[in-house]
């Protein structure tokens, strides 16, 4: 049986590295990213204090795909939901490439990300129910309950739950 396909933004790759659920969810998931959030994660000042340090061939090992982003993709997505603008690289790249290669409401690929701007840019694009949280992910990957435990709160399923109700009723524009 294939393993469900997963797409993730660089503050997932970063807060599965922090807790050390990385290989635990690569190897229960198909994790896919694009190249903007595998560069977002390898960058950054080694020494500046918090920084969660990424090993680059763990990262890009467990990767099933990684996939680059044009310039055609980010205009057809800027042009068809132009509140997408205004998100991170890597999440507009995310969005760009699941736009452009037929990601439709309903489907079985999976988006996690913990940005708020991200997950409401996603609900007007009609994706909202294909999201999911790194804690959920972390859960079905079998990850001990002390990494589950250690997640920031917005890797969260309730702070995700929590957005989606707030988009829906219309709190969050």
């Amino acid at each position: 049986m294939a393993k469900p396909r997963v797409f993730i933004d660089t503050n997932i790759i970063i807060e599965a590295f922090r807790t050390g659920c990385w290989t635990a969810i690569c190897n229960s998931f198909s994790i896919e990213t694009v190249d903007k959030c595998v560069e977002e994660a390898l960058t950054g000042n080694p020494d500046e204090p918090g920084r969660v340090h990424i090993d680059r061939d763990a990262l890009v090992g467990g990767l099933a795909g990684r996939h680059v982003v044009g310039k055609r993709e980010l205009a057809t997505l800027a042009l068809s939901h132009p509140e997408c603008q205004g998100l991170d690289d890597g999440e507009l790249h995310l969005l760009a490439w699941l736009h452009a290669n037929g990601m439709q409401p309903g489907a079985l690929i999976l988006v996690s990300t913990a940005d708020k701007a991200a997950i409401v840019a996603t609900g007007r694009i009609g994706w909202l129910d294909s999201l999911t949280s790194l804690e959920a992910l972390a859960q079905q990957s079998g990850v001990t309950r002390g990494q589950i435990e250690s997640l920031a709160r917005h890797y969260r399923a309730g702070w995700l739950d929590e957005i989606r109700v707030k988009f829906r009723l219309g709190i969050i524009p």
